[in-house]
């Protein structure tokens, strides 16, 4: 009978890119001492130590790094485009280059143009960048114009980004959630009045249960596993939802636990496959266990929630066959995800794009979001929501005005 080669997702093989990552700089000392600084890492939101130092999480825990800061800091110590890259590289061919192609080729350190009827990029002035911006925004209107910032732009340019795009009339402005967590920051804003996570990393580190829904840590957020694995540690129980089984949110080897390297670490006791676009059947379906389980936080849902009766008449509504035939997840899985569920005392659920990304995104967050309030599980510690963010800074541009609409406070403050 055939076996898999690989078992567990992390382990030696990432201790070996990491590795090779740091020699292909082709200064490994400076490579490590860039690790090791006061600052952000440039990948996901989870990140790093900041003023505390690299390589350490925000409760000053080391080591805490992962492939993806890696491969931002050996990208960042690449060397430059040259201009006799330009001359000799025509667009055409430039065309057919990989993202990975171009990242290897190294970092712009000045403007590069390419007109209409030109067949290279050439070197351009500042100067003549700048006239060329002006006439772009002379020559159109501000319904017209659109601007982005990046979710690894910094706060202060972002500020300055979306205070240009007002002063020159345009509302027109975004950051990368739009593409990837607008659904969850609109359902969050209507559920509790922020678009924000309500936990924090030492939340994370008193839950008992944590329930992933449509994200893969594993690749993307590597060290949040090292969180999951050590919930199950500490006696807690982690329950995945994903329509496809990945292997590193089954097991995975944490390269910082000398026992993990050995033998792997179990990241989930419980892996619900449903239906893609079933999340809202799914949802119900744990609500209505909840319910029949007695398992209601009355105290809380009475003090500090509002038409949760209409919520909990849709969820009786439903029958447990529509819902288990609308998901696909059997009865008996969703049973023991309910049983987990019931007996936790502290809950944080967790959702990237699997969620978001549907013509129904911000049903799929809300659905979700109330089974956790239905268990009393916001505003305590080692309880709440967390949208797992894709980029570093992904939520501060939003907090500095990278949005279409500013809430009332900020533009006040903005305007005085």
């Amino acid at each position: 009978m055939a076996k898999p080669l690989v078992t567990a997702g992390g382990g030696y093989p990432a201790i070996l890119y990491t590795l090779k990552k740091g020699l292909q700089t082709g200064h490994p000392v400076d490579f490590w001492r860039r690790m090791r600084s006061r600052n952000a890492c440039k990948t996901c939101a989870l990140g790093m130590g900041g003023q505390r130092g690299g390589m350490v999480n925000e409760a000053g825990h080391f080591p805490e790094f992962c492939k993806k800061s890696i491969q931002a800091t050996a990208g960042d110590m690449g060397g430059v485009i040259t201009e006799e890259f330009l001359a000799k590289t025509p667009l055409h061919e430039m065309r057919f280059y990989t993202s990975a192609q171009f990242e290897k080729l190294g970092r712009l350190t000045f403007p590069i143009i390419a007109g209409p009827e030109d067949t290279h990029y050439r070197r351009a002035s500042w100067d003549e960048v700048i006239d060329r911006t002006v006439e772009a925004f002379s020559n159109t209107t501000p319904d017209r114009a659109f601007f982005y910032a990046s979710g690894r732009s910094s706060n202060e340019a972002a500020f300055l980004l979306q205070l240009m795009a007002r002063a020159y009339g345009s509302a027109n402005i975004h950051n990368c959630s739009y593409y990837c967590h607008q659904a969850s920051g609109v359902a969050l804003t209507g559920i509790y009045g922020s678009g924000t996570s309500s936990v924090s990393l030492e939340d994370l580190a008193q839950a008992d249960l944590a329930l992933v829904a449509g994200a893969n840590p594993a690749s993307n957020h590597p060290r949040l596993i090292t969180q999951l694995v050590d919930l199950r540690a500490r006696g807690g129980k982690v329950i995945i939802v994903n329509p496809l089984r990945e292997l590193g949110l089954e097991r995975f080897r944490v390269p910082s636990k000398a026992k993990s390297m050995l033998f792997g670490s179990q990241v989930s006791d419980l892996y619900l496959q449903p239906h893609i676009g079933s999340d809202v059947a799914l949802a119900k379906a744990l609500l209505k266990g909840v319910i029949e389980a007695d398992a209601l936080d009355r105290v809380f849902i009475d003090e500090h929630t509002s038409g949760f009766d209409e919520v909990l008449a849709d969820v009786q509504a439903a029958t447990w066959h529509d819902l288990t035939e609308a998901c696909g997840v059997p009865r008996e899985q969703i049973d023991e995800a309910v049983r987990l569920l019931v007996e936790a005392k502290r809950g944080i659920f967790l959702w990237a794009m699997g969620l978001t990304h549907h013509v129904n995104g911000v049903e799929n967050i809300t659905a979700l979001a109330n089974v956790a309030l239905a268990r009393g599980w916001l505003g305590k510690p080692g309880c709440g929501l967390l949208p797992i963010r894709g980029h570093s800074n992904v939520q501060g541009v939003g907090s500095v005005g990278v949005t279409p609409a500013l809430k009332e406070a900020f533009a006040t403050a903005l305007e005085a």
